[in-house]
């Protein structure tokens, strides 16, 4: 595997290139919030496994994939993975002249570049420099933000195509079409793009089974930098999600991108294909699956974990995610045997109502008994909560806060992730915040952190009647501190035992 220097400053020309923009906010870690320091020191800086901060892009690696199978030749600069050796070797953050001088060095006829919401100004910036050195150079655009907000996205300057949905068919297709001469641009189905007079152009949807998981190459991984290592891999069984939360966007990311969405379920033996062809390539520590609610369907999930077992793999620790309610005693022994060492659950509010409200599909008491089944089998549940979300005043915000000081102290949560509410595009908070008792003060793209990242937080998009986003940014800290005495004061117990 090459260094990130190596990668990004070899002189090249390639037919693709793909760009993970950085997203860290612009400070080091030694001048960031103390309250934020203190919080994650009290958890020993643990993360859960599902959510390491040098996770790469896997959907990126994945479009390399398909590109390659086209016989394109594909390189990847990941800037996030740049900014953080940056942030580790010299002390110091990524710049303009960084990127520009990566760039300079990879030329490319077309560039693609993935992005999330709060990373939207960077991936913009480097659009600019794109098109700055390489005039004649298409640049395209996919990932969540682009495509939930792609009517208004699409009219950016330096935005040339937007790709919707899961792009392994469009970005071959558009390679072909800018690359080859092959076909025209309005062939090429789910995608945004201006026409030769400057006019926006939307092409008709996809099939949901256009983009067949099960028959798409592995991700390139080959293609990642050193830096990056150990790979932590993210295996999806299934996509799509059949639940509706109000701060969710998933549901509207598909649908959005595709005609007759439905939840779609892999082949659990090709699911497990793809786990033991990349173990046995890249000797991964640990894994996830990035599924956003795991056990939807119990007997997917089991034909996977007895597959895990039957193959000799179960010594591959993984971390799933999945809804509070979903799991038994059967099911957490099984996923034990096969691997999983960590659960996570949206507990997201210690209310019933508040719960109701957003349209989280989970009873609020059952949380706590999920848990304790989780630490009875042998396996670590890891907890998120959402501060603000709902609460409608101080004393509803505070009634969360000792919900999660409770977890902590009865040693239900191995990890506490503690965010705040984010209007993402797409979601339904975005369309009718009223409905939910908030509304949007702001749509700076760039202030949109969930607040559950040791270097990505700020003061939140969203108030309610009695509480400002200043309350709500207060009362997030507070509860970071709170929470943070929790596990000082659980350890300091462990350790006299």
């Amino acid at each position: 595997m090459r260094s990130i220097n190596e990668i990004l400053f070899t002189p090249k020309d390639v037919d693709v290139v793909l760009i993970q923009p950085n997203f860290l906010m612009r400070i080091l870690s030694s001048e960031q919030n103390e309250v934020v320091r203190s919080y994650w020191a009290s958890m020993e800086n643990k993360e859960p496994l599902g959510d390491t901060p040098n996770e790469v892009n896997h959907g990126l690696f994945s479009l390399a994939a398909s590109l390659i199978e086209a016989k394109f030749s594909v390189e990847v600069l990941d800037f996030q993975a740049y900014d953080m050796f940056l942030r580790r070797t010299e002390s110091r953050m990524i710049d303009k002249s960084d990127i520009q001088k990566a760039i300079a060095c990879n030329r490319a006829k077309l560039y693609g570049i993935s992005t999330i919401t709060v990373a939207v100004a960077n991936a913009l910036n480097i659009g600019e420099i794109i098109h700055n050195l390489f005039p004649r150079s298409i640049v395209a655009y996919g990932g969540m933000h682009p495509t939930l907000y792609g009517e208004a996205f699409i009219l950016e300057k330096n935005v040339d195509a937007i790709l919707l949905g899961e792009g392994n068919k469009s970005i071959v297709d558009l390679a072909n079409t800018i690359i080859i001469g092959n076909g025209e641009l309005s062939a090429i189905k789910g995608i945004y793009f201006k026409n030769e007079n400057g006019e926006v152009v939307r092409t008709s949807k996809r099939e949901i089974d256009e983009v067949d998981l099960d028959a798409l190459p592995y991700p390139a991984y080959s293609l990642m930098c050193s830096e990056s290592l150990p790979l932590m891999p993210r295996f999806f069984t299934s996509k799509g999600c059949p639940f509706h939360c109000a701060f969710c966007s998933c549901d509207a990311f598909y649908n959005h991108a595709y005609d007759n969405y439905d939840v779609f379920y892999r082949d659990p033996v090709k699911v497990v294909d793809e786990i033991e062809y990349t173990y046995q390539k890249y000797e991964m520590p640990f894994y996830c699956f990035g599924d956003l609610t795991f056990m939807t369907r119990k007997s997917h999930v089991h034909a996977i974990c007895k597959e895990l077992i039957a193959r000799g793999l179960s010594h591959v620790k993984w971390w799933c995610q999945t809804t509070v309610g979903s799991l038994d005693e059967e099911d957490l022994t099984l996923m034990k045997r096969a691997g999983c060492k960590q659960v996570g659950l949206g507990v997201e509010n210690g209310t019933q109502r508040n719960l109701d409200r957003m349209g989280k599909p989970i009873l609020a008491d059952e949380a706590e008994v999920q848990c304790k089944l989780i630490r009875k089998c042998g396996l670590e549940p890891i907890t998120y909560w959402i501060m603000g979300l709902g609460d409608r005043n101080f004393e509803e915000a505070v009634s969360t806060i000792n919900r999660i000081c409770y977890f902590v102290r009865e040693n239900l949560t191995e990890v506490s992730h503690i965010g705040v509410p984010v209007p993402y595009p797409g979601s339904p908070i975005w369309y009718a915040p009223d409905n939910y008792g908030l509304s949007i003060i702001s749509k700076n793209f760039s202030e949109y952190w969930m607040n559950s990242d040791e270097l990505g937080y700020s003061r939140p998009a969203v108030e309610t009647k009695e509480l400002s986003s200043d309350h709500i940014y207060a009362l997030w800290e507070y509860a970071l501190m709170a929470v943070a005495n929790e596990y000082d004061k659980r350890r300091e117990k462990e350790n006299l035992l």
